[in-house]
Formats: C-alpha cells, structure tokens, sequence
C-alpha cells in the first residue's frame, strides 16, 4: 500500500490521534480511505483512456506491418532463381548459347 510498512502506518495512526483526539481520528481515516479509494478509481479510469487511445493508434500500424510483411514475401518468391521456378536448374537461359560468339581470339 504505497509503500507504507506497518510500523509506518502504527506511528501515523498514533501521531493522528495526538492531532486530532481519539473522537476524530475514525472520521479521519474514513475521510483518508474515501480520498485514496477516489484516487485509485481516477488513476484506473485515466489508465483504461491510455490503452484504449493506443490501440487505436496501434492496430492500423500492426495491419499495415503484416500487410508490407506479406507484400515482402511476394517480392522476395518472386526475385527467386528463373531456373529454380521452371524445374529446370540444369538448362541455360535463352542468350547463354555459346555458339556464334565471338570471343575476340584469332582462330
């Protein structure tokens, strides 16, 4: 509870007694609770406002990222080898023929 040991609360309890007399000291801690417990509520309601805040903001932003996600999946199976995707891996692309080509040497 905010840090207090009991000890903590037994010297704050006593010290309300001495201020304020046996007779108010309920009505003090009554008061005292009523305040905390308002408190609690307040900071539970502006905690539950944040979340629901972010998740608007977030749940676009992680749409959009498995969108891009499958976007890059596509490109990447795309871009993959031409001879992988034909089932062929031992035929050369057409313009690899090494007939016809001039290499430069006097033959």
């Amino acid at each position: 509870m905010f840090g207090i040991s009991t000890s903590e609360l037994v010297v704050i309890a006593f010290i309300a007694i001495l201020i304020f007399g046996p007779e108010r000291v309920p009505e003090f801690f009554h008061r005292a609770g009523k305040l905390i417990r308002g408190l609690q509520e307040t900071a539970d309601d502006v905690w539950t406002s944040l979340q629901t805040e972010l998740n608007e903001v977030t749940e676009p932003l992680l749409e959009a990222e498995s969108d891009i996600k499958k976007l890059g999946g596509q490109i990447v199976s795309g871009l993959s080898d031409p001879r992988e995707s034909a089932g062929k891996p031992d035929e050369k692309p057409a313009g690899d023929d090494e007939a016809g080509v001039d290499d430069g040497g006097d033959s």
